[in-house]
């Protein structure tokens, strides 16, 4: 359905100006009513009325189950399964919980269009992602620092940030050949979202790696497996992936990736704990994922533009 710019949005917009600041712990209800909005018209478009009835109770059994509860309501058990569905995207307390829901419905509609065996129309694909574009619209619209994106929910941090290099180093990583990068980074952001921060800067760090060994085995540059990341950025440098006479510029990148990202994992989450727990705070976590992405779109771009390909240094 298309999304109307109504006298009352644009009058908040005017009074708030929208500012890019976003919550991730409260979703409010205006939006947990527009999320069953979006829920309804999936099942309807993408699996009719003959199928929505068995959609909604997968919905409710995979969730009860991995919640470890007996119906995502209480007294779910005197409900239709599409009303306990509903009532539960309106009513469970925490957001992880409403999210985890959507989040399902999306992942197994996409897996309905894209199953060849379906045999569904350019037009039901076009209107599944249309119905993605409005939920993430609805999103950024009550500043819920969310998005559906890779086939899970990402948390952003700045709409900015997470257009220009988040999304760009997602979609480089989905490359061909990049395949184990690309579920590391995505592993990042999930743990992320689940305030996994150690988690996420280890999954984050190891992307980052496995990015630049990737590259190094496309180039057949010398490298170890078990080299840290200070030693994979001075291959890089090694081996001219970057033009000579941006040398010092990369040199000083070179320096803020091997002291700041792996520094940050190393000091944070790559060591014991000792008899005090530590917490990272979301931020710290926030900026270090940002730069991993930052660093992840340059080696790629980077290594798309160098004259030493595989083919050539073979020969």
């Amino acid at each position: 359905m298309a999304i109307h710019d109504i006298y009352s949005k644009r009058k908040k917009r005017l009074a708030e100006q929208h500012p890019d600041v976003y919550a991730y712990d409260h979703i409010p209800l205006a939006l947990r009513n527009q999320i069953v909005f979006i829920v309804d018209d999936i099942v309807d478009d993408i699996f009719g009325s003959r199928e929505s009835e068995s959609v909604y109770d997968y919905i409710s059994r995979t969730i009860s189950r991995e919640w470890g509860t007996p119906h995502l309501v209480l007294h779910g058990e005197i409900l239709d399964r599409d009303e306990e569905v509903k009532k539960a995207i309106r009513e469970v307390p925490d957001a992880d919980s409403c999210l985890d829901i959507v989040e399902l419905l999306i992942q197994i509609a996409q897996r309905h269009v894209d199953d060849e065996r379906n045999d569904v129309s350019s037009r039901i694909k076009n209107i599944l992602a249309r119905h993605v574009q409005e939920l993430n619209h609805r999103f950024k619209e009550h500043a819920i620092g969310y998005e559906y994106s890779e086939n899970q929910i990402i948390r952003i941090d700045s709409q900015l940030i997470h257009a220009e290099v988040v999304k760009p180093a997602i979609s480089l990583l989905g490359e061909q050949g990049f395949e184990g990068a690309h579920e590391e980074f995505l592993a990042a952001h999930e743990h992320f979202r689940h305030k996994r921060y150690k988690e996420a800067l280890n999954e984050a760090l190891k992307s980052f790696e496995s990015t630049i060994k990737i590259i190094a085995g496309l180039h057949n540059w010398p490298i170890n497996k078990g080299d840290t990341a200070s030693k994979l950025v001075k291959a890089c440098m090694d081996n001219g992936l970057f033009p000579a006479y941006y040398q010092s510029h990369f040199s000083g990148l070179s320096n803020l990736l091997v002291g700041g990202v792996p520094s940050i994992r190393n000091a944070e989450a790559g060591h014991g704990q000792g008899a005090v727990v530590k917490e990272i705070d979301p931020h710290i976590v926030a900026y270090t994922l940002h730069m991993t992405a930052s660093a992840i779109v340059l080696f790629i771009q980077s290594h798309r533009v160098h004259p030493g390909k595989m083919s050539e240094s073979a020969q």
